[in-house]
């Protein structure tokens, strides 16, 4: 099994995540978010509220979609945004999920997007990929035909031994003390 399969897709998502980090470290936090602007999973800095992030992401992403189609500019494939203090990037995960990902000041942006393109493709197929592995087809043995009679497989069966002949119980009389009438002796009982 592949690292990609190995684990909850959870773990695959926070992997994924933290492989940008580690690879990449001019970018200082990053998310998968669903496009309803749920958090899917996430590496970011205290500062950054993780339901704040997923939502803005996902109305941004919901606007950029929204101004390409109108502009006729076709599918949105990414947002970029640069301010001050670094670059936003806002990628798709091929209709499953968007890469959100906050570079540094001053960092490469060319080199940026290739890092969060390939790991937003990564998310996608994690996304993607089945977490059971299917199970095993058992083959059902072919049934005779109608027409081909069948018979039934006898077994030669050990004979038991007879079993011992039970002794008959006593009379109930023989349990009673001298003198006691018993429900059978009474003609008033029935």
């Amino acid at each position: 099994m592949s690292e990609l399969h190995a684990g909850s897709r959870s773990s695959r998502l926070d992997s994924a995540i933290h492989g940008l980090l580690s690879q990449t470290p001019e970018i200082e936090a990053a998310a998968v978010v669903s496009f309803d602007g749920l958090p899917m999973a996430s590496a970011l800095p205290q500062s950054m509220d993780e339901d704040r992030v997923a939502a803005m992401s996902a109305a941004l992403l919901s606007l950029g979609e929204r101004a390409a189609q109108g502009l006729g500019r076709g599918e949105l494939s990414q947002v970029y945004i640069e301010g001050d203090s670094g670059t936003v990037f806002l990628v798709s995960a091929d209709d499953e999920a968007v890469l959100v990902a906050v570079a540094a000041k001053g960092a490469k942006v060319g080199m940026m997007l290739y890092e969060v393109r390939r790991t937003a493709a990564t998310v996608a197929e994690v996304l993607r990929a089945d977490d059971v592995e299917p199970a095993p087809v058992a083959e059902v043995p072919a049934q005779p035909a109608a027409d081909t009679p069948t018979e039934p497989v006898l077994s030669a069966v050990p004979s038991l031994p007879a079993e011992p002949a039970v002794a008959e119980a006593p009379a109930w009389s023989s349990y009673a003390p001298s003198g006691t009438v018993l429900p059978g002796d009474n003609p008033n009982w029935s």
